[in-house]
């Protein structure tokens, strides 16, 4: 049975809730049920009741972001305009999840407000949502900015391995070379993530600084060593050149 059959929400929502349950990992289905659930017993039983309980900022701010989560997986036409106002809210929570949705959505109208909210944005967990969501859709032109942050001195590590990871799929000039001096910065997270990007970026330049890591940094992080990073960098590259 559908989590939310007995909350009544109209057939093209229920339709589309229930494939984003169905959609969802096993491992995670069970929460994204919940949150459905919940954001119909709060009376989302449409598409547009979802539009306005979303812009009703008398509502509990966790609902908001519970059908902020929703919103671009509704796959809704310009579900960019509902989000980006949202990055003005006062919830961090609610600008985090704005973040990641506008990420989803990829619309170059976003580029500047993810900008924006990962270069000044107070909330720390919002800064790294929004450098997630610029790594989701990655447009050229964020590239030097993510760059700067990645290089930044006074950014704080994990920012700054997310900046590595986020450059993984972006395609502009002095990527790989910033990358490849990533493999010697003090942190060990930094080069983890600079590994795993100078694989998914498929330049053969980064074949030989590669492989001395993966002979020498066996440092450690909360995602395996450098040196694994950097071997599963090379299979990459491996792969792409067969």
């Amino acid at each position: 049975m559908q989590v939310f059959e007995a909350m009544k929400p109209d057939r093209e929502l229920a339709k589309k809730l229930d494939a984003i349950v169905q959609g969802t990992l096993v491992d995670g289905r069970a929460q994204t049920e919940a949150l459905v659930a919940s954001v119909v017993s709060a009376g989302g039983t449409s598409e547009q009741e979802l539009i306005r309980m979303l812009g009703d900022s008398s509502l509990d701010p966790e609902l908001r972001a519970d059908i902020c989560w929703l919103i671009p997986r509704l796959e809704l036409d310009g579900a960019e305009k509902l989000l980006e106002p949202l990055m003005a809210e006062p919830s961090d929570k609610l600008r985090e999840e704005a973040a990641v949705g506008l990420g989803l959505v990829a619309q170059d109208t976003s580029i500047e407000v993810l900008l924006k909210a990962m270069e000044q944005d107070a909330s720390r967990s919002v800064r790294r949502a929004a450098l997630h969501a610029l790594g989701i859709f990655s447009p050229p032109r964020a590239a030097p900015h993510v760059m700067k942050l990645l290089l930044d001195p006074n950014e704080d590590e994990e920012t700054r391995a997310d900046a590595a990871e986020a450059l993984a799929h972006f395609r502009h000039e002095g990527i790989v070379e910033v990358l490849i001096d990533q493999l010697r910065d003090a942190s060990a997270k930094v080069r983890y993530s600079a590994a795993y990007s100078l694989g998914q970026q498929g330049d053969g330049t980064a074949i030989e600084p590669l492989r001395e890591i993966s002979l020498r940094d066996h440092a450690a992080t909360p995602w395996g060593s450098v040196s694994s990073s950097a071997r599963n960098a090379l299979d990459e590259l491996e792969r792409r050149d067969a």
